[in-house]
């Protein structure tokens, strides 16, 4: 399961988001496709679901899409700002 760190808070500005880390002392921005994996992990997901999800909404091959979500999700662990349970 992916789940998301409480501590980050984030702000919607156009179609992306900025989110931030007092504890981390960091933010990020997210573009729109990121801001949707964000938004989904609102409630905790399955990678399954996550791709699911986003295999419906974006014109995007499976390959593509599992390669750019799990380096994305890799960067996200890297702030600290999801959890991933093995």
């Amino acid at each position: 399961m992916i789940s998301r760190q409480n501590d980050w808070i984030s702000a919607k500005v156009g179609d992306e988001i900025v989110m931030m880390s007092a504890s981390e002392g960091k933010y990020i921005g997210l573009n729109q496709v990121g801001a949707r994996i964000w938004n989904l992990l609102d409630t905790p997901q399955t990678l399954e679901s996550l791709f699911a999800a986003l295999l419906d909404e974006f014109d995007v091959t499976p390959e593509t899409c599992r390669a750019e979500v799990d380096a994305f999700l890799a960067t996200l662990q890297g702030y600290r700002a999801i959890d991933v349970a093995q």
